[in-house]
């Protein structure tokens, strides 16, 4: 076991060199695929299924707690340097901090709304002050570096505090760092939902060891995350007055607690953010568009077909989830209520990347599906039968779960005739006096001081906006070919300006006569 502990931890350290040679030789999940069969073997044959106690020398478990933070680095500023940031999504929080340090507390200018009035998202105020003090958004790269491998250590300990042996230990952390839902934290860019592994698994390894100095204040940030985290917080009031009611006291503190949070949250706080913008209500409602229009309409009808909902949760990509993880995570008494709500959330929407379980949604699981995990070790030690398999089965879970889904990080070499052409780009772009439509990813990278908008529609509806645009980037949300087809149709009208490293200005009708001498 000592072996692979170093081995794995030279790869973490390595994803950059290997990423340059090549994507998919520093994509962990490769290397995971070929050597966690061959583990599972050796475990076998050591007879370490038998319940043998694995022990790391202590320098081992430094430089793998080390390596942990090189590959979060790794992927997280690699992906960010490769434009493979969602620059919408990024720019969304990135942008509201930097105007809410300049006179517009809140404001984003993405969707042209007060982020508070669209989620709940306390945890951010800390970093406004930070943001102030670091102003660019490689400060929200570094948090979700700290944030998605700072998780790691109350994962350890919950394992721990269960009876687990090290080498178990660390296929837990393994199996967190490296599966899809984790993997795509990873993706170069920010969002709150980050902290959900982090203060959820800060949260339940207090609450199993009886640290109120640590669950409650982990309790705290976990709520500020969003809204949506009082279902979850609820959840798991109510499983502990099922299977714990002895500490029927703190559970019923936190179900009112979480209940007057969200009722705060959604009928006064956010609401009084909307004020004065184009936004009734959030617009992630339409996600359940297919049961109604609003909230009241939707929960009725909801509730009027309970065999159609029934159907949508259960075809939905929970199965796919649980089962990579051979289901035992629904052993855990304490941790399938909080679970639930998700499980609800995601099954019954309409929108594809919510009811698949794909990109970044299923992550408020995480705490409570290792959570799961880790009970189910002590719920399966207490069975006659199935005590002898406990370890070969959370082994195989823990093996398996990071190598089966959609999602897993990697990137490539970051294109460096870009980087170059940008400083040229920022210049060029800083003449401009009025809105400029940028390609989405291209956003993160420009400075907060260029009045720019996202290139969507709205941005062909107005010809006197010029757009900013690179082929060789990712083109989202537009086909390839649309942009081309929309540079090609400019380039006919003398209207493109090339800045180099690919990027082209695509310029207003009347301003076709500044184009630099020699562009296309």
């Amino acid at each position: 076991m000592t072996v692979y502990v170093i081995g794995v931890s030279i790869v973490f350290c390595l994803v950059t060199p290997l990423s340059w040679l090549h994507g998919e030789l520093g994509a962990v999940r490769n290397w995971q695929t070929v050597f966690n069969p061959v583990l599972a073997f050796v475990i076998a044959w050591n007879g370490l299924y038998r319940g043998e106690s694995v022990s790391l020398p202590v320098a081992v478990k430094r430089f793998f707690a080390l390596s942990i933070f090189v590959f979060c680095l790794s992927v997280q500023l690699g992906r960010f340097f490769n434009f493979e940031v969602n620059g919408v999504d990024f720019s969304i929080f990135d942008w509201m901090l930097f105007n809410s340090n300049h006179g517009r507390w809140g404001y984003s200018p993405i969707y042209d709304v007060n982020h508070f009035g669209v989620h709940a998202t306390y945890v951010l105020l800390p970093l406004m002050l930070l943001h102030r003090l670091f102003e660019g958004p490689l400060l929200l790269c570094m948090v979700t570096v700290l944030a998605v491998g700072g998780a790691a250590y109350p994962l350890w300990r919950l394992g721990r505090h269960a009876g687990l042996h090290e080498g178990l230990c660390v296929l837990l952390v393994l199996a967190y760092l490296t599966n899809p839902v984790t993997s795509i934290l990873l993706d170069g860019g920010f969002r709150p939902e980050v902290f959900f592994p982090l203060f959820g698994l800060l949260f339940v390894d207090g609450w199993v060891e009886r640290r109120p100095a640590l669950w409650v204040p982990s309790l705290i940030a976990f709520l500020a995350i969003k809204e949506d985290a009082a279902f979850y917080v609820a959840a798991f009031a109510v499983g502990v007055w099922l299977f714990e009611r002895e500490r029927w006291k703190p559970a019923a503190a936190m179900l009112v607690g979480a209940i007057a949070l969200f009722i705060f949250n959604v009928k006064y706080f956010q609401p009084l953010m909307l004020r004065g913008s184009a936004f009734a209500v959030p617009s992630y409602v339409s996600f359940w568009g297919q049961y109604g229009q609003t909230l009241p309409e939707i929960l009725g009808n909801m509730a009027r077909s309970p065999l159609r909902l029934a159907r949508d949760i259960l075809t939905s990509g929970w199965s796919r989830m649980f089962g990579a993880a051979l289901f035992l995570p629904l052993l855990g008494r304490l941790a399938v209520p909080p679970m639930l709500p998700t499980i609800f959330l995601l099954g019954s929407a309409s929108y594809p990347v919510m009811h698949e379980y794909r990109m970044y949604y299923p992550v408020t699981l995480l705490p409570f599906f290792f959570l799961g995990l880790v009970e189910s070790w002590r719920v399966l030690g207490r069975s006659s039968r199935w005590s002898a398999w406990r370890e070969a089965l959370l082994v195989v879970a823990l093996l398996l779960f990071p190598i089966v889904g959609r999602g897993y990080a990697r990137f490539t070499r970051p294109p460096m005739e870009v980087h170059e052409a940008l400083s040229s780009v920022r210049a060029r772009l800083a003449r401009e006096t009025g809105p400029i439509c940028v390609q989405t990813v291209i956003y993160p990278h420009l400075p907060y001081q260029l009045s720019m908008r996202p290139l969507f529609n709205d941005c062909w509806g107005h010809p006197e906006w010029p757009m900013l645009i690179n082929l060789r980037l990712n083109t989202s949300p537009y086909e390839r070919y649309a942009l081309e087809a929309w540079v090609a149709e400019a380039r006919r009208d003398g209207r493109v300006e090339e800045l180099g490293g690919g990027f082209l200005l695509i310029l207003k009708p009347d301003d076709s006569s500044r184009r630099h001498p020699g562009s296309g």
